[in-house]
């Protein structure tokens, strides 16, 4: 199986959470029902700010809170928090991302000789590339792609201009959707997923406990 599979289903099944079955929606309506259904928090902040620690955007995990750069236009900055939900779901920490690492449309294909190829397999560039395949899953997901592409007609500029979102995105998801086996149809009855948890106070305390008592495993 491909090993980004997983991180397709996931950002599958969070775009069916918060968008369901109706009419395809914008890429920021998409973040901001994420965000409320995850139960996090985005705060935008001018270029240069300190809480940025010069990254385009900053999760922090403790507080559950995206911290984003506002430039660009608004299908930009959706791309940019959707990479940040990407981190959030499929990764433990906080995180940094600069704008080199933020690119939804990249292909999870390896270069094939020389430097590039070590960098983007180094442990950081595979992160950041995980949660580019799980922005471009979520804003546009292949069963979508499938729909509109492949049974409606649609051209990939026709729907770039109707979703507001990048040419080059919709074109990598089209690629996926004719050129990767379809996923596996998972007949078991798992349930929903659910929104994390997040400790409170009294639990962050605990946690940062360093007293003689052992810890409990």
């Amino acid at each position: 199986m491909d090993s980004f599979e997983p991180i397709r289903a996931a950002a599958e099944r969070l775009h069916q959470q918060v968008a369901g079955d109706a009419a395809p929606k914008k890429p920021m309506e998409l973040v901001n029902a994420a965000i409320d259904y995850l139960e996090l928090q985005l705060t935008w902040l001018p270029a240069g700010d300190p809480a940025l620690k010069g990254a385009r955007a900053v999760f922090d995990d403790q507080s559950g809170t995206i911290f984003a750069e506002d430039i660009g236009d608004v299908s930009q900055r959706a791309l940019v928090v959707a990479h940040e939900i990407g981190h959030e779901c499929i990764h433990a920490g906080s995180t940094a991302c600069g704008a080199e690492d933020v690119d939804p449309s990249r292909s999870t294909e390896a270069a094939p000789v020389g430097l590039q190829r070590v960098e983007d397999y180094g442990a950081h560039e595979r992160r950041e590339l995980q949660a580019n395949v799980f922005a471009r899953e979520f804003l546009f997901p292949r069963n979508l792609a499938r729909r509109i592409f492949v049974t409606e007609g649609l051209s990939a500029s026709a729907i770039a201009t109707q979703l507001d979102l990048p040419l080059p995105l919709i074109r990598q998801q089209i690629l996926d959707v004719v050129l990767l086996p379809p996923p596996q149809e998972d007949n078991s009855t798992e349930a929903s997923p659910s929104p994390p948890s997040r400790p409170d106070p009294a639990q962050d305390r605990a946690a940062a406990h360093r007293g003689s008592l052992p810890r409990s495993e």
